[in-house]
């Protein structure tokens, strides 16, 4: 029973360790995926959320340059790169006919369906006017009259 005790201990950390060292081999191939794909052109994002497209990239220094909008450049070190964001393009599907025929809509703009008739609605609300007093009338405030002037 004392030597299950003793072994236990150490089985749990190799087990432990297997998975930080996947989980670390992982990492490192998603982050050298990510630095293959990065080329002049791309759009990444970094840690920061940033996103921009990616101008130049200075492998000896660790710098990358980001421009964000056009005109605006940023140096930032290329481990802040976190993402290259992959350009999603959604094409319609789109059936051009052979003729000019088949451009022609039978239902013209003109045309009304009047079978289907207008109705009053169930409910309307109504708004009655209200007296206003003179304390509700906007004031000129930039009048030369002595009698608005603040007593002092």
């Amino acid at each position: 029973m004392q030597e299950f005790t003793l072994v236990l201990p150490l089985v749990l950390l190799a087990v432990m360790i297997f998975f930080m060292w996947r989980t670390n081999k992982r990492n490192q191939e998603k982050q050298q995926a990510i630095r293959s794909s990065m080329a002049p052109g791309v759009e990444v994002m970094t840690q920061a959320g940033i996103y921009g497209t990616l101008v130049e990239i200075n492998s000896d220094d660790n710098q990358a340059i980001i421009e964000t909008t056009p005109g605006t450049r940023l140096r930032v070190h290329s481990a802040t790169i976190v993402n290259v964001i992959e350009p999603t393009v959604d094409v319609p599907n789109v059936v051009i006919p052979d003729d000019a025929s088949a451009l022609t809509n039978s239902n013209s703009a003109d045309e009304v369906d009047n079978s289907v008739k207008a109705s009053e609605p169930d409910y309307v609300e109504t708004v009655e006017p209200v007296d206003t007093t003179e304390a509700d009338q906007p004031r000129d405030l930039h009048n030369d009259d002595k009698n608005d002037a603040p007593k002092a």
